[in-house]
């Protein structure tokens, strides 16, 4: 019996096949087995290292834009991967194709679906999908199989019921009896020592490993054993294995010694596990089902890049049930850009308050145990000979109600108006469960990452920014004062579009009328960023917003009063009306008023209004004298519209008018 397996790019989709694969070797002593990879991916030297034979064919993920450039290579690379999927097909002529998705098995499945067609490939399909929520490519080749197996029953809703069966997730074997005594006593490691072993998923993650080797001097210092498993990935701005020892070379810190080791990757990961007392890892469907089965406390650190954002959905139900931490990703400025990243401190101080509480450490894995099905092999095994016999399966009958992908609106501005609601329902931001308020400044911080330049259409560094002010996420307040000071400049393009820097104007205008002013930041590195804004700032609504942020937060000084009063002779109105607010409320010198003289008459309705602002506020609060202004009121009042309905610049004219001349009377008695 010829199997062909299929699956890859991440392990996410090569592991299943394997343990699928491992399972009817085991049962099955006429299986033949050739696999169908990608020669860049984690499946190029994990399915060999298993034994079996491997092909390769072009392929890409499918992009997530609407740009036509990388839809154009997607479409080439899947073409000429379907051509290499069919002539593998016609050479090795499977019975069964087994498909664990992801983007490698896309031109293999095409190329059956036209060979099929024409009477050349009468292979059965079997394919399998591990999420709650298939992805596309298992969405539109369900079609061509024979059987789905699915890990979750809600799945079943987007294919065919009477070809799906409820499955699981397959587990290798070796997660079924793992043993700590055994596995340290392999592994070298004292029994009575506390371990955490830290990795990233097939390929690493930057974010781990780069707050992995700020907590180890507290690791180290506690009497921690650590096992650090970095990845392979390798490119143009990382090197998992070469930055890490680089990093670890620097703190004086070998990759081999009694507490700490460090690996490239790590083929029978269950050992390692078993020996661990606790686990830091990424929260895909197969890491978090193994880490189930084999009952292992976990500090999740989700994706923040992943589908649907299905990881940190993942997370959080692993949470609830009490298996599982979550610590979230944050952004951080580093280099003129905002970059995705793990808080090493906040690392190495969650780890130890878990590893210091052993009640609690125990309690996590009791939970964990109670997920996941542990015959999922098993299952699918059966459900492919009977594929094999070509018997027909019970249709699937749906008994759970549908469960939502998030109660989260994936469109930007939509989720900004959820949590202000949501906010506003409990009560506000103090008010809110800590588990809920880390979940949504967490959306905030993976808006804020955003590389969109363009923000007018989309906005998502905007929302994140705005989100900023609604959480009241005061940790922000230094990434914010940096996207409004930033200068560095943006490419030729962006500039032809109306961009001036990395973070265009509308960004940082956005960053003090809803950020700053959000926040009520009123420490000296707002005030200096405000003022720099307001002095040089090339958009005028940053320099309109900061004039009137620094009049809303601060109390006047010398230095805010002399750039609002130069700010007086700026060139767009929006910033001289803004700089005639501020003033109004916080300058108590009286010398304005020979700066104001030359606005009685200007052409601007909105500036002509705000000096008689200033006027009424300067006499209420007793700046001015109403002597003062008598031989300015005539020349003032020529201003006034005389006709209906009334701007409120001629209200406020008479409000002036009668300050000024209530005060005649006494003030000729003075005389």
């Amino acid at each position: 019996m010829k199997y062909l397996l299929t699956g890859g790019g991440t392990g996410g989709h090569v592991y299943p096949a394997l343990a699928i694969a491992n399972e009817i070797r085991q049962t099955r002593v006429d299986a033949e087995f050739l696999y169908v990879g990608h020669r860049d991916r984690l499946d190029a030297w994990v399915v060999p290292e298993q034994g079996y034979r491997i092909r390769f064919v072009r392929a890409r993920s499918f992009p997530r834009t609407r740009s036509l450039v990388p839809l154009l290579r997607f479409a080439i690379a899947l073409g000429l991967g379907v051509v290499q999927g069919a002539l593998i097909l016609l050479r090795y002529r499977p019975q069964i194709i087994i498909s664990t998705g992801g983007f490698v098995s896309a031109p293999v499945l095409f190329a059956h679906g036209v060979l099929a067609k024409v009477g050349l490939s009468r292979a059965r399909v079997f394919i399998y999908e591990p999420n709650a929520y298939p992805g596309l490519l298992n969405q539109v080749t369900g079609r061509l199989a024979q059987r789905i197996g699915v890990a979750f029953e809600q799945a079943g809703r987007w294919f065919d019921a009477e070809k799906v069966a409820v499955v699981g997730y397959p587990v290798r074997r070796s997660f079924l009896h793992l043993n700590r005594t055994a596995a340290r006593e392999k592994l070298g490691i004292d029994q009575g020592r506390k371990v955490v072993l830290a990795f990233g998923g097939s390929g690493g993650a930057k974010a781990i490993n780069e707050a992995v080797l700020t907590a180890l001097p507290l690791w180290r210092k506690a009497g921690l054993v650590v096992i650090h498993v970095t990845g392979r990935y390798k490119g143009s701005d990382y090197d998992a294995v070469a930055d890490t020892e680089a990093a670890l070379a620097e703190m004086g810190i070998e990759g081999e010694g009694d507490w700490y080791r460090r690996l490239d990757y790590a083929d029978e990961i269950a050992d390692l596990i078993a020996a661990a007392d606790m686990v830091i890892c990424r929260s895909g469907a197969g890491t978090l089902t193994e880490m189930a089965v084999s009952g292992t406390p976990t500090l999740i650190v989700p994706l923040p890049t992943s589908a649907e954002d299905h990881q940190a959905l993942n997370a959080r139900e692993m949470e609830r049930i009490g298996a599982a931490q979550v610590l979230y990703q944050e952004a951080f400025w580093d280099n003129a850009c905002i970059h995705s990243g793990l808080d090493g401190e906040k690392l190495a101080q969650q780890v130890l308050a878990l590893c210091a509480d052993e009640e609690r450490l125990q309690a996590m894995s009791a939970a964990a145990k109670t997920m996941p099905k542990t015959n999922s092999l098993e299952l699918i095994t059966a459900e492919l000979d009977g594929l094999i016999a070509g018997q027909e399966p019970p249709p699937l009958r749906l008994e759970s109600p549908p469960v939502k992908k998030s109660d989260l609106p994936a469109e930007p501005n939509a989720l900004l108006r959820w949590v202000q609601a949501r906010v506003k329902e409990v009560g506000g931001v103090a008010a809110m469960e800590r588990g809920e308020l880390a979940y949504l400044r967490y959306q905030a911080d993976r808006l804020l990452t955003s590389e969109g330049w363009c923000e007018i259409p989309l906005g998502r560094r905007n929302v994140g920014i705005k989100l900023v002010a609604v959480l009241d996420y005061q940790e922000r307040l230094p990434l914010l004062l940096h996207i409004l000071t930033d200068r560095t400049p943006t490419g030729w393009t962006h500039r032809l579009c109306g961009g001036d820097f990395r973070h265009g104007g509308i960004i940082r205008r956005n960053v003090v009328e809803h950020g700053l002013r959000g926040l009520g930041a009123n420490d000296a590195q707002t005030r200096a960023a405000l003022l720099n804004a307001l002095e040089a700032d090339p958009y005028f609504e940053v320099r309109a917003w900061a004039a009137r942020a620094l009049g809303e937060l601060f109390a006047v000084d010398g230095d805010i009063e002399s750039s609002l009063f130069a700010a007086l002779d700026d060139r767009s109105p929006e910033v001289i009306v803004q700089a005639l607010s501020a003033l109004k409320k916080i300058s108590r010198n009286p010398d304005l008023l020979a700066r104001l003289r030359r606005f009685y008459l200007h052409s601007n309705w909105q500036i002509r209004e705000q000096v008689v602002l200033v006027l009424i506020e300067f006499l209420q609060r007793g700046v001015l004298e109403p002597t003062q202004l008598e031989s300015d009121l005539d020349q003032v009042l020529i201003s006034m519209p005389y006709f209906k309905p009334e701007f409120p610049l001629g209200t406020h004219l008479r409000q002036l008018a009668d300050l000024v001349r209530a005060d005649r009377p006494l003030a000729a008695s003075q005389r």
